[in-house]
């Protein structure tokens, strides 16, 4: 199955860096996993190293399977899922609450991180002249379609893809648990969103809903596969908040010992 084509670039109208900045310190306030640190230190490598072949440089990724398979005592295709499981969410947690709260896409190909600090794993981004770059979407309330297909198409295009070819390069992992595991990480991100910006419900419930289907994140798969919002018919309903989300594969932490099914997963 050969990958979606994703446009080189994403057309919307640019976001003043000043206030791209006043976003992403907005979303920051929400958990650590939202924050994006702006500007990335001159010793940040970019992220897109990971996806790079073995070479001189090492290979960070591989070291990143094999500390996760170590840490959970697992072999390595289980630990290749639950790596990019973390990796996702700190791919997506700060571009969906920016979108979903300020209608803001923070251009993410120029994505960094910094494999010597206290978290190697926490995104940075650099800081242009005067502020990181962002573009403007469609409002995810009323047009939750158009927001979610700039964001998607960023996402895919700049670190999603290329990132399920390196670790299928390396370890022999399904695609459909890889891409289950990004939109997976993405409610994730909505269920803290959710106690922490209770009035943006509406807002990235939709973005959501609109996200998990769409073909950029679940690529050569077939419609739905990836997972499902889920909505009590009845609106909001104890602190659920009347909604819930199921992914249609498993992330393989079910395998590992004294592991058990996620809160999302396809197997409840």
């Amino acid at each position: 199955m050969r990958p979606p084509d994703i446009p080189a670039d994403v057309p919307a109208p640019p976001v003043p860096p000043e206030e791209a900045a006043a976003v992403l310190a907005d979303v920051a306030r929400i958990g650590p996993w939202f924050a994006v640190t702006v500007p990335a230190g001159p010793g940040w490598q970019r992220w897109d190293e990971l996806h790079r072949p073995p070479g001189a440089g090492g290979d960070p990724l591989s070291a990143r399977i094999d500390q996760v398979a170590a840490a959970l005592g697992t072999g390595r295709r289980i630990a290749a899922s639950i790596a990019v499981q973390g990796m996702a969410a700190r791919l997506v947690s700060a571009p969906f609450a920016a979108v979903a709260l300020h209608a803001t896409l923070p251009r993410l190909a120029g994505l960094r991180r910094d494999p010597g600090g206290a978290d190697p794993w926490a995104p940075g981004l650099p800081d242009g002249d005067p502020g990181p770059a962002a573009v403007r979407t469609p409002d995810p309330l009323r047009d939750p379609a158009g927001a979610a297909d700039l964001l998607a198409r960023e996402l895919a295009r700049t670190h999603l893809e290329p990132l399920y070819a390196a670790v299928t390069a390396r370890v022999r992992v399904s695609g459909r648990v890889l891409r289950g595991n990004v939109v997976s990480a993405v409610a994730g991100a909505a269920r803290v969103l959710d106690p922490a910006r209770p009035a943006a419900r509406p807002a990235f419930l939709a973005l959501l809903g609109a996200l998990a289907d769409h073909p950029a994140l679940r690529g050569p798969l077939p419609s739905g596969a990836t997972g499902a919002l889920l909505r009590h018919p009845a609106g909001d309903r104890g602190p659920s908040g009347g909604w819930a989300f199921r992914r249609r594969s498993c992330c393989l932490y079910v395998h590992v010992p004294g592991g058990g099914a996620c809160g999302d997963c396809v197997l409840r």
